[in-house]
């Protein structure tokens, strides 16, 4: 059987799967790497070569491999990055594994269950420690007053449009992507909230919109776009001709304007964490934040849990009677 026959299949199985073409890419990209480059198989591969190239031994010791460079580097944004990626990819194998079961070729999925802190979450921890992974509150409140000036006080669309892109960030926890995809006629200021959102699980969820920053500024922007664009096929966010966004745009527009008004870059997954950690420090609890941020498992947002434990402890201080 030929490779490209086993990743079509792959890629039919992610499908059904409820996987975004866009992680569907990357996991058809990472195991391609991998079959193709690392290991330099020939485009007809036999199941056992397969199934042994796919053995918990030599998995991990790739993994390990790919660790390498970053063990000496420095730059904390790189090598959380560098994580974040090496995480993606160990999802991606992990689904392969549960194809190949599916098929009957192996016969357990090891990573499944797998516990990844002694490749990932150790080091992530230490590195945590140099790197800012949310903005301060007191600093949130004047990057959200200078988007709000920008959109205020520029007379150009594009302005208007970043800024409340980033905006719209800030307050939801959407990711980049789900952004993208939002359309005017699912904005529903009457209400405050943004109908038919389809998350990265295929499943469509209503957002709040934050009313004294964000809903003002929308129900302007929206009258603009109205008057101005050519939009017929209805996206919030566009660009000439009515053409819908893509996710690099939104990641160039964080970029400026953080850099801009932030006086450093971050990107938009600096501004979910914001999001996350904002809702914690003010009451809110891990199963309302994993329900906003659209986590699969309670445990991708556990990583949170150490601000309420952080805010508990000043409570107690603060709340500590001497009379």
């Amino acid at each position: 059987m030929t490779l490209n026959t086993f990743l079509i299949g792959y890629e039919k199985f992610l499908k059904t799967q409820n996987k975004m073409d866009n992680t569907i890419s990357l996991y058809l990209r990472d195991i391609t790497i991998y079959l193709y480059d690392f290991k330099r198989v020939h485009n007809s591969i036999p199941h056992s070569t397969l199934s042994t190239l796919l053995e918990k031994k030599e998995l991990l010791t790739y993994f390990e491999k790919l660790k390498g460079p970053y063990k000496e580097k420095n730059d904390p944004i790189s090598i959380n990055k560098f994580y974040r990626t090496l995480s993606r990819k160990i999802s991606g194998f992990s689904k392969f594994l549960d194809f190949l079961v599916r098929e009957q070729l192996i016969e357990i999925n090891f990573l499944r269950g797998f516990d990844r802190t002694n490749l990932i979450k150790k080091n992530r921890e230490v590195i945590s420690r140099n790197y800012t992974k949310w903005i301060p509150q007191e600093e949130l409140v004047l990057f959200v007053k200078a988007l709000t000036a920008c959109a205020q006080s520029s007379n150009s669309l594009n302005v208007h449009r970043d800024s409340i892109l980033v905006l719209l960030l800030i307050f939801t926890g959407l990711r980049a992507t789900e952004v993208t995809r939002i359309k005017i006629e699912d904005v529903d200021l009457g209400n405050c909230c943004i109908k038919n959102v389809l998350r990265k699980r295929r499943n469509y969820a209503e957002i709040p919109i934050e009313r004294k920053h964000l809903g003002p500024l929308l129900e302007n922007y929206i009258k603009l776009k109205k008057i101005d664009s050519d939009n017929r096929l209805g996206y919030l966010f566009t660009k000439k001709e009515g053409v819908q966004i893509d996710r690099y745009l939104v990641y160039r527009v964080v970029l400026k304007y953080s850099k801009k008004l932030l006086g450093r870059e971050i990107h938009p997954h600096i501004l979910r964490h914001t999001f996350a950690t904002i809702m914690c420090m003010n009451g809110a609890n891990i199963s309302d934040v994993r329900d906003m941020l659209d986590h699969k498992s309670i445990s991708s947002t556990e990583i949170y849990e150490h601000v309420n434990k952080i805010k508990n402890k000043y409570d107690v201080i603060n709340n500590f009677d001497l009379g």
